[in-house]
């Protein structure tokens, strides 16, 4: 029993060694962000955002992006904690995750201070819900070990796509609101260094 443990130890340790040096650029969650916009009662719009963020570019050219849903910030502590509870329901769905397909040659040959405008198919994994959307991004190297993401264009998300409608509407309950706007615009910087 103990020799199996030991083994499966090893195990876990190798595949996590092994993830750590596919990963050729990582995330900079400090000099990262990620915002979106809510409206509500017809006229108010809010900026909201998340302070926890993760993520890499492989050498396979995946660039992946996880959001820890505990960690949104509206402004407000009890919206805060009714997002959580209700809207985004982090008890079953701690985090959301996007992930991209990236050319890794051209992005490790592309000159420094060089910028490429491109659209990408994302897969967004969100409250269980996953859907591919195009996604305008700016890619731009800064120096040879740092890569700068950003959105070329907002991202307009509707709240059904991602089976949350049923949680915005009790928060319009809670809230006592005439409406919440079922849809959000999503902006993001991304900083990646290189490994």
């Amino acid at each position: 029993m103990l020799n199996r443990k030991s083994s499966l130890l090893a195990t876990l340790a190798l595949f996590s060694c092994s993830f750590t040096l596919q990963a050729a650029w990582l995330l900079d969650d400090a000099a990262s962000s990620l915002y979106y916009v809510t409206s509500k009662a017809s006229a108010v719009s809010e900026v909201n955002t998340f302070s926890a963020l993760s993520g890499a570019i492989s050498d396979q050219g995946e660039a992946s992006l996880s959001i820890t849903l505990t960690s949104v910030d509206t402004g407000v502590e009890i919206r805060n904690q009714r997002m959580q509870e209700f809207v985004f329901e982090v008890a079953q769905y701690p985090s959301a995750s996007v992930t991209v397909t990236v050319d890794s040659a051209a992005l490790a040959n592309m000159p420094a201070g060089t910028a490429r405008l491109g659209t990408y198919p994302a897969s967004i994994n969100l409250h269980g819900n996953s859907q591919t959307l195009d996604v305008d991004l700016l890619i731009s190297k800064l120096n040879a070990n740092t890569i700068h993401v950003t959105t070329a264009k907002p991202l307009l998300l509707g709240a059904a796509l991602f089976g949350l409608a049923e949680g915005v509407e009790k928060l319009r309950e809670l809230a006592g609101l005439p409406a919440i706007n079922p849809n959000v615009v999503v902006n993001f910087t991304l900083v990646y260094n290189k490994q």
